[in-house]
């Protein structure tokens, strides 16, 4: 099952961005699978040791090799590496796409269609998309108060991104909500990792961190979205990340002008870093 089967272009949202938010977008057979298939902390961190509230991404070439893994999510993940799910993403973006970017709309033809094809395995054939399914972590929180990823746009040559959520049965933390953000100035300044300043931000959009909740979007110079301050707490975050790349860049965005955020205090003894770590673009 595609976590996009049950979603219509007319769900599609405009401002600030194209996005879809949908929640219970899987059967609830094929959620429960998944949620009690999921790998232990330590098989997705390798056995190693990462910092609190620090975002890493489980392959999906681990995924499908690793004897570890169940089927079920073998199965998940090859299903959203193919032209069916590129082109369902299509059905529901195709008219987002050829607004934001008619160039290349006009370059593939009308209706838009898109050769499917998976990333890095295909970088050399004459597919247009390459695809990718990760299943994404925020590591345990050991010092509560600091945000995975404040404000940014994602890599200019991601044509979408879809965030499926599976929370923990018992994960009683607080904060992990993504949150979409309106720029309350012209070109708002990012620094080297595309992030811009919280004060340049106003938040229109705030996403719960709700099991088999969906947040799919186009990537757009205008997709600022970011992740609120999770608290402290031995639960890590998890979500599925889908994606597709263009070759080329869509669009430029300005140079770096603004330097990489310190770390700075919620409160006393609590301090955020705005930025976080990521170990992919």
């Amino acid at each position: 099952m595609l976590v996009t089967e049950n979603i219509s272009a007319g769900q599609v949202e405009t401002d600030p961005f194209p996005v879809i938010i949908a929640p219970n977008v899987l059967d609830a057979a094929l959620h429960e699978s998944l949620k009690s298939g999921l790998p232990s902390l330590d098989v997705l961190t390798k056995g190693k040791k990462y910092p609190g509230n620090y975002r890493l991404n489980y392959s999906a070439t681990n995924l499908a090799f690793n004897p570890e893994v169940p089927l079920v999510w073998k199965q998940f993940v090859q299903e959203h590496l193919g032209q069916r799910f590129l082109d369902d993403i299509l059905r529901l973006l195709g008219g987002a796409i050829q607004t934001e970017y008619p160039d290349l709309v006009s370059s593939r033809g009308t209706p838009l269609s898109l050769k499917a094809g998976i990333r890095p395995v295909d970088q050399d054939s004459d597919a247009d998309v390459l695809l990718d399914c990760q299943l994404a972590v925020n590591t345990p929180v050991t010092i509560g108060g600091t945000t995975v990823r404040a404000p940014h746009i994602d890599c200019p040559k991601k044509l979408f991104v879809g965030l499926l959520y599976l929370r923990l049965d018992g994960d009683d933390s607080v904060g992990g909500e993504l949150e979409i953000y309106k720029p309350t100035k012209p070109s708002p300044a990012l620094d080297q990792n595309r992030t811009a300043s919280v004060g340049d931000m106003k938040v229109v959009r705030r996403i719960p961190y709700e099991s088999n909740t969906l947040v799919l979007f186009l990537n757009t110079p205008r997709s600022f979205h970011g992740v609120t301050v999770r608290g402290r707490t031995p639960h890590h975050r998890l979500f599925v990340n889908l994606l597709g790349e263009m070759r080329e860049p869509l669009f430029q965005l300005a140079p770096s002008t603004r330097s990489a955020p310190p770390i700075v205090s919620m409160k006393p003894g609590t301090p955020r870093r705005p930025g976080g770590g990521s170990l992919r673009g």
